[in-house]
């Protein structure tokens, strides 16, 4: 498998259990690195280095609705300030994955502006004239995949300025397991940022969190790690046993006393083991006479046979200066655990990466015993440092790879590439000399996540993303499943008929045991439409066939429409990531954007007086839009849970009722509560 020679489908089926045992427990050392609480910064407001402390959070509230396959999620702020000069508050938030902002509210004498989307020069342009001016005035602006940063130009003197917004993002289960990260703790990969800014991530005064889960699935476990003895969990309700079932949880933290933004917060929520393999289509469509939007959800169940015999693999270690600290330690720690557990059979090897690579080991290293316990004490003297070179790690890794056996290689960065070659398609032309798997461990928030996702994709492997507030051994569970069987490769679905256009993602590569398959689409007329899933197993070709109703008239989602844009958005990214800034694909996302009201690299949304927006010439896009929306949501607050399930037959559905793979215990089950108390003591006892 290591050259073109040999398939993926064929380096599947040759991984063995031994290899496949080694690959979970250095998963799990790399989960272990994000135990300690190592993070400099967090979300916050920014302030300059040495600045007076005048400004503050004083309160930070969160409300979080998880329905139909996506999560909303409000965040609500008062920002304080307490210097007899009106101050500039920036606040800034890790850019949560594939999430849309699609409101910025200010309220000004107890009023609310709502803020709309304009391109990103003439916002801030505006947001400075009005700031100058004195004029209350806010700004929302997309930092490239790495934060939200939201400003806000007058909090005034001894006075208080009260700051929303909103975003969206689709939500994937794996292995029947839901997870919904709301990102606090900073990444410290920006360097320039860091040298300039310090944040403050304290709230002074009342921290809220409050989440409500509606699941058209029984829920069996519902989780958030390392508040099990604070958070209040209540069943709202739940519509007895059976696929026809639903539950609605209620889950809150609350806080009077102040909090610090520094831990992301992590749910979890387990569906029942009945849960069937299934499809779901979610609509909306305002009226005939326009087109209509859809996502679909497909959870596959197939007879996905384990993996049988053994393999080499290479290690790729990030020891640039943002792994500095106890991160290197923990990681020289984990990977001693990993070598300490293979097998004599099996071979192993070790680059690192700061500002160059280096082969650490010297090539392949047999695991026998007298090698694994020199390497344990080799690798425990690595320190860090330097800069993140992430393709002369990559590049090195994949040299001397030996084509009589099979190869995998394990990527771990909390890092970007920003020194020597950082463009995507350099990364990509480097990949595809080579037909190998790459597995990449994104640890923390602000990573490159687009470029890391892309590289394992276009592999046929999967990114999995590691926050410090993870349930560590849940997520090395639902890693391990995915190397423990085969996979679907080549997946493609089809819609027969000329109702659906304008899919995304355009490419879905792999898919692995448990993982679900999200996309987004449009269609026109109505009516009935087959749906098409094919894939291999093994090389051989499978079909799995079903139909849906593509309704004139559903109004129950109306935010569907910004995922789907967001989708399209974030394709014409990875184009221009790839290939460079065209004019074409830039106007796509500008046009987007406007349209669909959305903060993207290019456009902004700013928020101003009502005369303002009148003189810019600036249309109340996102006020429509936003009306439209929260009236949907009141109502759907009221109504029981629906099911969008539309594969139901009398012969089991388009998987003939086959059950959805699961985790069994896994993040949210009751047999890791005894595992999370013994690492919170752990992580207690080291701080």
């Amino acid at each position: 498998m290591t050259r073109k020679n040999r398939t993926h489908e064929h380096a599947i089926q040759l991984l063995s259990s031994a290899a496949i045992r080694s690959l979970a427990l250095f998963t799990l050392a790399c989960l272990f690195l994000v135990l300690p609480a190592v993070s400099a910064q967090a979300a916050g407001l920014l302030k300059p280095v040495g600045a007076d402390a005048s400004l503050e959070i004083r309160s930070h509230s969160v409300d979080v609705v998880i329905n139909n396959g996506f999560a909303r999620t409000e965040v609500d702020q008062t920002f304080g300030n307490n210097s007899d000069q009106d101050r500039e508050a920036i606040y800034s938030l890790p850019l949560p994955k594939q999430a849309s902002l699609s409101e910025l509210s200010l309220w000004v004498n107890g009023q609310e502006l709502l803020g709309e989307v304009i391109e990103k020069k003439r916002a801030r342009q505006i947001y400075q004239e009005q700031k100058a001016k004195g004029n209350d005035t806010a700004l929302a602006e997309k930092d490239d995949f790495k934060t939200f940063d939201v400003k806000v130009g007058r909090v005034p003197a001894g006075g208080e300025a009260r700051v929303r917004i909103v975003y969206y993002q689709p939500l994937e289960i794996d292995l029947n397991v839901g997870r919904y990260l709301y990102p606090l703790a900073e990444g410290n990969v920006d360097e320039e940022r860091l040298a300039f800014w310090s944040v403050d991530d304290k709230v002074s005064g009342r921290f809220n969190f409050h989440l409500t889960l509606k699941s058209a699935f029984p829920v069996k476990d519902v989780r958030l790690p390392g508040y099990d003895t604070e958070a209040r969990v209540q069943k709202v309700s739940g519509m007895g046993e059976g696929e026809s079932s639903g539950d609605i949880y209620e889950i809150t933290l609350d806080n009077e006393g102040g909090a610090d933004l520094s831990k992301d917060l992590v749910f979890y929520y387990r569906l029942d083991d009945s849960t069937p393999a299934r499809v779901e289509l979610i609509p909306y469509r305002e009226n005939p006479q326009d087109d209509g939007t859809f996502m679909l959800v497909v959870t596959p169940a197939a007879d996905l046979q384990r993996i049988t015999e053994g393999t080499d693999w290479t290690f790729i270690l990030d020891v640039s200066g943002s792994m500095s600290g106890h991160k290197i330690a923990t990681l020289a720690d984990g990977v001693g655990r990993v070598l300490g557990k293979m097998n004599p059979n099996d071979r192993f090897r070790l680059v690192t990466f700061n500002n160059s690579a280096r082969d650490f080991s010297g090539g392949y290293v047999t695991a026998t015993s007298e090698n694994v316990q020199n390497w344990i004490t080799r690798v425990k003297g690595i320190q860090s440092g330097g800069g993140t070179n992430l393709f002369a790690g990559l590049e090195m890794g994949y040299r001397r790879l030996d084509d009589d056996r099979t190869s995998g290689v394990i990527l771990v960065t909390d890092g970007v590439a920003n020194v020597g070659n950082t463009e995507h398609r350099q990364f990509l032309e480097l990949l595809k000399n080579y037909d190998l798997r790459l597995f990449t461990f994104v640890i923390g928030n602000s990573a490159n996540q687009p470029l890391l996702d892309r590289l394992a994709r276009d592999s046929g492997g999967f990114a999995m993303n590691i926050s410090d507030a993870d349930d560590i051994t849940g997520r090395l569970i639902q890693a391990k499943a995915k190397v423990l069987h085969q996979n679907l490769h080549d997946v493609q679905v089809k819609f027969n008929g000329e109702k659906v256009s304008d899919l995304t993602p355009t490419t879905i590569g792999n898919l692995y045991q448990g993982q679900q398959l999200v996309m987004f689409g449009r269609y026109h007329g109505s009516g009935e439409v087959a749906i098409e899933l094919n894939a291999k197993i093994s090389g051989q070709n499978r079909s799995w066939k079903t139909t849906a109703n593509l309704p004139a008239i559903d109004q129950d989602n109306p935010e569907i429409e910004r995922l789907w844009a967001l989708s399209k958005i974030d394709g014409a990214m990875e184009e221009i990531r790839e290939q460079g800034e065209k004019p074409k694909l830039r106007d796509q996302v500008v046009d987007l954007g406007l349209e669909y009201s959305l903060v993207t690299d290019y456009t902004s949304m700013l928020v101003v007086q009502d005369d303002v927006l009148e003189n810019e010439g600036i249309q109340k896009r996102n006020a429509d839009r936003v009306q439209r929306e929260r009236q949907a949501q009141q109502q759907k607050a009221a109504a029981p849970v629906k099911s969008h399930r539309v594969d139901r037959s009398p012969s089991g559905g388009m998987f003939e009722g086959l059950r959805a793979p699961s985790i069994g215990s896994g993040p949210v089950g009751p047999l890791m509560i005894p595992v999370l108390v013994w690492l919170n003591r752990r992580r207690k006892n080291n701080r």
